[in-house]
């Protein structure tokens, strides 16, 4: 059997060819996996690859693909799909081409029964585009889901669609492994009733990451009492080793950095990237506090991990649950020196959205440096270092355009898919840029300000006859001087 499934970033690629793996070990199901990004659907050749293998397909699943280059050609190439068909947290157009069983998407509300509960479950999930279409469909499923699986006939279907979203936002290899089965006990001839359906393991919604920990850690304490422990187990180990003295780990750090990533990214295990750049900024005397957000917007984790205990008692239920209110900046209330947006996209919206207005409220409240941080997820490392361009211009628009409505300041691509492999790998170069940078912007914030030197650069342009070779020049120095 064959599955195709469609992303723009292909985070997932290596966990699912994983879960794809065991299922052959466990099971002794042949499936073959067709996975498709940015980087492979770019071409008349790409597309009609693409367009092959969906129509030799027994499934075909979507999700997080937006674009016009991308989304008119899915469009058809979906419609007219001989399977089913699942795409989610997508473009409307494409979400709409969803097909599980008696389950329809696109169906007319005239097609069903008026009074049946079903369509009016179904009409929820009807994209209405706009502002905060992922969240809202998000939010429906919590408690949905756990309703839907014990119900009869048609019902099911539905399940289906609640329970997918499930298994890809909390996307392990074991969750991946687990929603593979459920799609082929129910869709694919031959499997009914011989394969488990087992529920998502649900994964905290913020959690804070480090590249030895086993796991996440749910709240700021669970990390420390590790963090703790691990240190304690480091020294131990170097003393036993070393014949000079050792360095004391847990001497008071030079200074806090707050790194944020995306929830999908950390449970996929495709963090090689993150892991870098965690090290090369504990290597320079930093902590480092990596965490993810469970949707498109990183302020629930800011505020969880990221301030001072008695403002994030105030801010709770507040900053960003009621109605995304914004408050007033009274002063920084950050636990860290510097917040890096390791995602690459926007603060608040995520990949095709971004509210800068509420960002920029959010970030002044925390009133540190905000630096904006690219991992490659619409182009290969190689593409990107060989073409004259550089940066796609889905990259740009998405990774630099768009974090920059935010104040995100000094975009640096950290890491990248490569060619032939599913994993994205660490680009050491730029991450020792970045970590140097950090760490200046981190000793300048606790600089006293009397220690602080600035430079001023005046715009003269044309030369002699810009602000500074002309009269004007009175009103520029005049307007320098009252602004010192």
């Amino acid at each position: 059997m064959r599955f195709i499934f469609l992303t723009m970033d292909g985070n997932h690629a290596a966990a699912l060819r994983a879960a794809a793996g065991r299922l052959q070990r466990e099971y002794a199901i042949p499936l073959e996996l067709g996975l498709y990004d940015a980087n492979s659907m770019r071409g008349d050749a790409a597309w009609a690859r693409l367009a092959a293998d969906v129509a030799r397909a027994d499934f075909v699943y979507g999700a997080m693909l937006f674009g016009e280059e991308f989304v008119r050609p899915l469009q058809t190439l979906l419609g007219n799909a001989p399977c089913p068909v699942c795409v989610i947290t997508s473009n409307p157009a494409l979400i709409r081409q969803t097909r599980l069983g008696k389950f329809e998407l696109h169906a007319r509300d005239s097609e069903a029964r008026p009074s049946s509960p079903l369509l009016a479950w179904a009409r929820k999930f009807r994209p209405k585009g706009g502002h905060g279409e992922g969240q809202r469909q998000l939010a429906m499923l919590r408690n949905l889901g756990k309703i839907m699986k014990h119900l009869p006939g048609k019902a099911r279907d539905l399940h289906t669609y609640i329970a997918v979203h499930q298994y890809w936002m909390h996307c392990s290899e074991e969750n991946l492994r687990r929603m593979l089965l459920l799609l082929i006990e129910r869709y694919v001839p031959g499997y009914k009733g011989r394969l488990p359906i087992e529920d998502p393991i649900e994964y905290p919604e913020v959690a804070l990451l480090h590249p030895d920990a086993p796991a996440p850690f749910g709240d700021m304490a669970a990390y420390q009492k590790w963090l703790a422990s691990n240190r304690k187990v480091e020294v131990g180990e170097r003393s036993r080793k070393a014949t000079t003295a050792v360095p004391n780990s847990t001497a008071r750090p030079l200074g806090t950095v707050g790194l944020l990533s995306l929830r999908t990214v950390a449970l996929s295990g495709n963090t090689a990237h993150l892991h870098a750049l965690h090290r090369a900024l504990e290597a320079r005397g930093l902590e480092v506090r990596m965490a993810y957000g469970a949707g498109l917007d990183f302020r629930p984790a800011i505020d969880k991990f990221f301030k001072t205990t008695d403002d994030r008692q105030r801010t709770t239920g507040h900053l960003w649950r009621s109605n995304h209110r914004l408050p007033v900046a009274v002063g920084s209330s950050s636990e860290v020196d510097v917040l890096l947006n390791g995602a690459g996209f926007s603060l608040i919206g995520g990949m095709a959205e971004s509210r800068p207005d509420e960002a920029r409220a959010a970030l002044e409240a925390l009133d540190v440096g905000y630096f904006d941080m690219i991992p490659l997820s619409f182009q290969r490392v190689e593409d990107w270092r060989h073409d004259d361009t550089g940066l796609a211009p889905i990259q740009v628009a998405m990774n630099v355009a768009l974090p920059e409505l935010d104040a995100a300041a000094e975009p640096l691509v950290f890491g990248g898919p490569t060619i032939g492999s599913d994993q994205f790998v660490a680009l050491p170069e730029q991450i020792e840029r970045a970590a140097d940078r950090i760490a200046r912007r981190v000793a300048l914030r606790r600089k006293p300000n009397a220690e602080k030197r600035l430079a001023v650069v005046l715009f003269n342009f044309p030369p002699t006859l810009g602000n500074i070779g002309t009269a004007a020049y009175l009103d520029v120095f005049t307007s320098l001087h009252t602004l010192m």
